[in-house]
């Protein structure tokens, strides 16, 4: 009987606890997406103002933002730097690559990341200048709606998460 009730304790913490983390995934997201706006910022008065080479650019921007979206830019830094003979493209996509697996952005975000990453280093400065723009403004229109969706989705998911954990404890005792 004692193994019983501490094997339900347990299932109910452990499907409670999933609830938790997944109210709390959309957080994560738009923390990072808000670190990217950031950096792209930091990009632009690279670009506009200092008219500092990309790679030295890149490497302000990874000292200058947080552990998840630094990895990128540092890596794109080292790559360009290096001039191993791919595109900048091509490079931007193998740093993205790097990271993919270890963010909370969904592939929406980083198809439009991604896709960001052609403008690097072939349009002049205004066009590099809408293309960040355009990040921007995707960015932004994303975090807007998650937090809309954010409060609900909190709720729902740390209720499922509980009230799952109660009904597997029901159904198996």
């Amino acid at each position: 009987m004692f193994l019983r009730i501490i094997g339900s304790l347990a299932v109910i913490a452990g499907c409670t606890a999933l609830g938790v983390y997944y109210s709390a995934k959309d957080g994560f997201r738009v923390q990072e997406l808000q670190e990217f706006k950031k950096a792209l910022l930091i990009l632009l008065s690279e670009i506009e103002y200092m008219r500092t080479p990309l790679a030295v650019a890149c490497e302000n921007i990874a000292s200058r933002t947080a552990l998840t979206i630094s990895p990128l830019f540092s890596d794109f830094a080292e790559l360009v730097a290096s001039k191993e003979g791919e595109s900048t493209y091509q490079m931007w996509c193998t740093a993205l690559a790097s990271i993919r697996p270890k963010t909370f952005m969904a592939a929406e975000d980083l198809d439009i990341i991604e896709g960001f990453g052609k403008t690097l280093g072939y349009l002049d400065q205004a066009m590099q200048k809408n293309a960040i723009g355009y990040a921007i403004n995707y960015i932004d229109e994303k975090t807007t709606s998650l937090n809309l969706q954010g409060d609900k989705n909190k709720r729902m998911y740390r209720s499922l998460g509980v009230i799952g954990g109660l009904l597997i404890t029901v159904a198996l005792w």
